[in-house]
């Protein structure tokens, strides 16, 4: 479809002789989407690619109809914005430093990059640590700068991985607040914590080894969940949902 912002076709990437992502096809044109896994499943790397941050081995990525491994990279890297699970900044660069670097990264002009880094940093809580060095920063601060950084550019696709890692719960709160204000038009969040996708996200996506393996609603993966919960099987619906999904999609691995 034309208006699909965010399409991924046969998406495989290798590390060596293993396979991070195994053939993974989907497509998003609005909305927040959950992207859930074990550790290992590919997540990080597929959010990477996602960014233009790591080229697949094979397989294509469209941004609003751009390649960012093509020609047109730079104009695609402006319509997407990445908040990595970690982050490394200089600790001699103040917050606003960093978060106006990635504005001017993305293409908006050295004055608009200042004016919207002290927005950004304010979206997230950090106003009073604007001129605060990264290295004199809490983890979870740092993690709030990440996401500022994210967002700074006003990108039409937006990428968060972990985004509640570090973060205390009143923080955590905020974030899922702040979340669901964003006026992108597409956010792809990973999360080991399903509290996070059930207050956040309308539709989920499984990996499992590489693969995707469930790609539907919410509330579907949520009656699959109230469907085979029972006292032997505690969790959120989401939560016992996904484990469903796991169980089902690793006994056909083996039959």
């Amino acid at each position: 479809m034309s208006n699909q912002l965010l399409r991924v076709d046969a998406l495989t990437h290798r590390y060596g002789r293993e396979r991070g992502l195994d053939g993974v096809t989907f497509a998003i044109d609005s909305g927040v989407g959950a992207l859930v896994g074990v550790n290992g499943a590919g997540k990080s790397t597929l959010l990477r690619i996602l960014a233009g941050a790591q080229r697949p081995t094979s397989g294509s990525v469209s941004l609003a109809g751009l390649n960012p491994f093509g020609r047109d990279r730079a104009d695609a890297l402006s319509r997407v914005g990445l908040m990595p699970q970690t982050s490394d900044f200089p600790k001699n660069l103040t917050a606003h430093e960093v978060v106006a670097s990635i504005a001017w990264f993305k293409g908006v002009s050295s004055r608009q990059a200042k004016t919207r880094a002290a927005e950004a940093l304010a979206r997230v809580g950090l106003e009073d640590r604007a001129n605060s060095r990264m290295g004199q920063l809490s983890g979870g601060m740092a993690r709030r700068v990440a996401l500022a950084q994210a967002i700074v550019s006003e990108p039409d696709i937006l990428l968060l991985d972990e985004p509640s890692t570090g973060l205390d719960p009143e923080q955590r709160r905020a974030m899922i607040a702040l979340v669901r204000s964003l006026p992108a038009t597409v956010v792809v969040f990973s999360s080991h914590v399903m509290e996070d996708v059930e207050d956040v996200a309308a539709d989920v996506l499984i990996l499992d080894a590489g693969r995707l393996i469930y790609e539907n609603s919410l509330v579907q993966l949520q009656e699959r969940g109230a469907a085979v919960s029972t006292q032997s099987a505690p969790g959120s619906r989401a939560e016992v949902g996904f484990l469903d999904v796991l169980s089902d999609s690793r006994g056909r691995a083996r039959a």
